[in-house]
């Protein structure tokens, strides 16, 4: 209909339409009321930001690297802030190459939190002989230490904590496998919607589109290397469900704060 008068008011000689309800029109010469129908705007929704994981979820629980025994970390509130009550490093001799070492600390370490661009809640462990940070996510963290390994020389060790840190091999229901692999599918065409809205929200800025289109081709990758050796993925896709959540929850940020201070921000880093 909005196409029709479109066209009429530019030809001015378009055959009046007769629809099922239509008003008669006005005599000529004669100045029609506008209709309440096409005055009134529709109002713009703001987007909101997801709701962030709860960090009860990674309380009190082993979290395990990659899902397997090679390390460990469990994490407590003590006087109202988290701190780790437990770590397990595992990586090989720096003196015996292909020889494994494990460092464990049973002391607690201090948690400090971190502005996080992604929306989610980011600490960083103090720890000096490894220092490393996390984002909480639902019953995992993602580890990240710049990519970096640790070299603790006291203890002759080389190990490297990036990476997810959830579930272990034992705790995987064979039953649920078809659910999560279901949910990943859904939270992936969330991501899906959301990169595209926001490309289309910054139509006017090559350089911001090209930055977007650049950060997302960098998530798909950085999730294949991140997973790559989690245990049971094929299975499951646990690693890329809890990954993919944080893209959502990061592009879903983006969305509700506005691309252009992500985007500003993400260039002042490398600077």
């Amino acid at each position: 209909m909005a196409l029709f008068l479109a066209l009429a008011a530019a030809s001015g000689a378009v055959a009046q339409m007769a629809l099922p309800g239509a008003i008669a029109p006005a005599p000529a010469g004669s100045v029609a009321a506008p209709a309440d129908t096409f005055r009134a705007k529709p109002k713009a929704v703001a987007p909101v930001a997801p709701k962030l994981p709860s960090e009860d979820s990674i309380l009190g629980r082993i979290l395990h690297q990659d899902g397997e025994a090679r390390g460990s970390i469990e994490l407590q509130r003590r006087g109202g802030a988290l701190e780790v009550a437990r770590l397990s490093l595992v990586g090989d001799r720096l003196t015996r190459s292909g020889e494994t070492c494990r460092i464990e600390v049973s002391e607690p370490l201090q948690l400090t939190p971190r502005e996080s661009e992604s929306g989610l809640h980011r600490y960083q462990v103090e720890f000096p002989a490894c220092p490393f940070g996390f984002d909480a996510l639902d019953g995992a963290i993602l580890v990240s230490s710049d990519g970096r390994a640790c070299e603790l020389k006291q203890a002759d060790c080389r190990a490297d904590p990036n990476g997810l840190w959830g579930m272990g091999g034992d705790d995987f229901d064979p039953k649920r496998a078809e659910e999560m692999l279901t949910m990943r599918a859904r939270i992936e065409q969330t991501v899906r919607n959301d990169f595209k809205a926001l490309y289309d929200g910054i139509k006017s800025d090559k350089a911001q589109r090209k930055e977007l289109v650049r950060e997302q081709a960098g998530f798909s990758a950085r999730r294949e290397e991140i997973c790559r050796s989690y245990v049971q993925e094929a299975d499951f896709g646990y690693c890329a469900l809890r990954v993919t959540e944080a893209r959502a929850l990061a592009l879903g940020t983006m969305l509700a704060k506005g691309f252009k201070n992500t985007a500003e921000a993400g260039a002042k880093k490398k600077r």
